[in-house]
């Protein structure tokens, strides 16, 4: 799991938080955020072949679940501004609202294409292990 912090300048009238695209080495392409999900709703539950994507949870509080495909499955509470969780191809992910309001902000290396989706997750593991043969080969 990759969490880093953004910078936050802290000044009396309010703070401010900074993503330079540096931090994680992909120009940003595509900024969206999610807003309306009721406590408990999840979203997400997919992967991508190619996208990198950066997540930011402004305000409120979303917990990520990440799964690798090959056993491991990590869970992180966004709840802090400053805090942005990189996700990387070929990782599923689901997004879970812990808090009313909450607002999540996604940050993509490319514009949407929906062939870079991998919707289903018995493919999803049907690809995670092509890929596993393919290094091994």
């Amino acid at each position: 799991m990759d969490i880093k912090k953004l910078q936050k300048i802290h000044h009396p009238s309010g703070d401010v938080f900074v993503f330079e695209s540096e931090v994680f080495n992909f120009p940003v392409r595509r900024v969206y955020f999610i807003k309306n999900v009721p406590v408990g709703g999840v979203r997400g539950h997919h992967a991508h072949k190619t996208l990198k994507q950066i997540l930011i949870c402004p305000h409120g509080a979303v917990e990520i679940t990440l799964d690798n495909g090959k056993g491991l499955q990590e869970k992180v509470i966004l709840d802090n501004p400053d805090d942005a969780l990189y996700v990387g191809p070929y990782v599923w992910h689901t997004m879970k609202w812990m808090e009313k309001d909450s607002v999540l902000l996604v940050l993509a290396s490319d514009s949407f294409n929906e062939s870079d989706y991998i919707r289903q997750y018995s493919d999803f593991l049907k690809e995670i292990t092509l890929l596993s043969e393919r290094d091994q080969s």
